[in-house]
């Protein structure tokens, strides 16, 4: 499971005390150094000294550091890390510096994983030459795999991400398809419609991007967008399968077609918290489940809400998937009502789109 810290790794003494530098002005950052430079004189909790290979680290560092930052030659860093590359999804960001410190390279993950972001922050503590190659940063024009990320987008299907990127940086034209705001103005090859335009623009020569939380299957290459967005409130009685859960999740996001992948996060209330059929789906599905205290939904000013006295009698609250998805949520908008299924019930919220 990897952490949200930056791995420095350095060779030698000069790397050293660039990677010191670097500990010292990114947060959450560790120094990993080998032992041959270890001095009784220093306060040796601030590196993390190593024996083993740099390959064997490596490993290891893949496995838990969203960042790494080699102190050392391009060609090192680019043979030592080869083995443990699996794709851009899931690679740490990974930058290079040479032992003087004069130039910082993007060396992987460039966009998803950051690592373009991390070396102009590196290069402005270094006072260095920030290099960075990938070919919209080249000619300045904004790769979509960074407009995913800055709105919290799932990418579908991911590998025809390779198209739109090159659609742009071989000026042919991009449609894109959005009633959510984005972070881009119109250019010379980049139109923006909105979804209602979908019939009629689909089709064009240009590549089209649909930015959307709905479900779409169409024939034609194209690429989508997903906001993860969508708040899922449950109730359900006690004991109930993970089966009837999983049915009426997808029952209810099939009322407003909605696509799975944009489930940000379930929404249950305290007395739920120990359903073994809801904490299983949550796991198997890989979607985080919040706990609501009845306290709080009895202390907010909700409104508009359904409400039921049964449901008031039994649990303390006069509802349970309503209002736990919209306080789960920021400022979200109750999309879907109390829909009832098999023994349980399902609130859907949706919020709106923030730009990181």
């Amino acid at each position: 499971m990897k952490n949200n810290k930056t791995a420095v790794v350095a060779l030698t003494k000069n790397g050293k005390d660039l990677g010191l530098k670097l500990k010292n002005s990114i947060k959450k950052s560790e120094l990993f150094c080998l032992s041959k430079f270890k001095s009784n004189k220093e306060n040796t909790e601030e590196i993390n000294y190593f024996d083993s290979s740099l390959s064997k680290l490596t490993a290891d560092l893949f496995e838990s550091y969203e960042n790494i930052i080699y102190i050392m030659s391009l060609g090192i860093v680019v043979r030592i890390i080869a083995p443990y590359l699996e794709n851009k999804k899931v690679d740490p960001a990974v930058i290079t510096i040479d032992e003087s410190g004069e130039n910082v390279i993007s060396t992987l993950s460039g966009h998803l994983g950051g690592a373009n972001k991390l070396t102009k922050k590196v290069a402005k503590i270094l006072k260095s030459n920030p290099i960075i190659t990938t070919a919209t940063d080249c000619q300045k024009k904004p790769a979509i795999d960074l407009l995913a990320q800055k709105m919290n987008c799932i990418i579908k299907p991911f590998s025809n991400l390779k198209f739109a990127n090159a659609a742009l940086v071989n000026n042919r034209e991009l449609n894109i398809f959005s009633d959510y705001p984005l972070p881009l103005t119109e250019a010379e090859n980049i139109n923006i419609y909105s979804l209602t335009k979908l019939n009629d623009k689909f089709n064009e020569d240009a590549f089209p991007v649909v930015v959307s939380n709905k479900d779409y299957n169409f024939k034609r290459q194209y690429l989508q967008l997903i906001p993860v967005n969508i708040i899922v409130g449950v109730g359900c009685r006690r004991g109930v399968e993970q089966e009837k859960i999983n049915r009426a999740v997808n029952m209810a996001l099939h009322k407003l077609n909605l696509n799975k992948q944009s489930i940000k996060k379930l929404a249950t209330i305290d007395l739920k918290a120990d359903e073994e059929g809801l904490l299983s789906y949550s796991k198997e599905n890989n979607i985080d489940l919040e706990i609501i205290e009845r306290e709080q939904i009895q202390k907010s000013n909700l409104t508009n809400i359904s409400h039921s006295e049964f449901v008031k009698k039994t649990v303390g609250v006069p509802g349970v998937c309503e209002p736990a998805a919209l306080l789960s949520s920021d400022n979200g908008k109750l999309v879907l009502t109390k829909n009832k299924f098999d023994k349980v019930t399902i609130a859907l919220v949706e919020e709106e789109i923030k730009i990181d």
